[in-house]
């Protein structure tokens, strides 16, 4: 499962890039971020995503794929 969030003056969010566990380490999450950055491309945009710092399989395949680190956030989780 993959897909794409935001949509901003030339770039695009890519999110939600899940593998069933039995699928893990066949290569899918790079297959499918591969024909997702290549419509990307396409459209003549540019693709951001947002990663977890603990997701370290997630940050060694955006690596793999080209991607780099440009900032740090901070995320707040608010409950009722």
């Amino acid at each position: 499962m993959r897909g794409e969030r935001l949509h901003f003056d030339g770039w695009t969010e890519i999110s939600a890039v899940c593998a069933a566990p039995t699928y893990l380490g066949h290569g899918m999450a790079s297959r499918l971020m591969g024909a997702l950055i290549a419509g990307i491309q396409h459209r003549s945009e540019r693709a951001v995503l947002h990663v977890l710092t603990t997701n370290t399989r997630a940050i060694r395949l955006d690596g793999k794929l080209g991607f780099r680190e440009r900032c740090d956030l901070t995320i707040s989780v608010l409950t009722r």
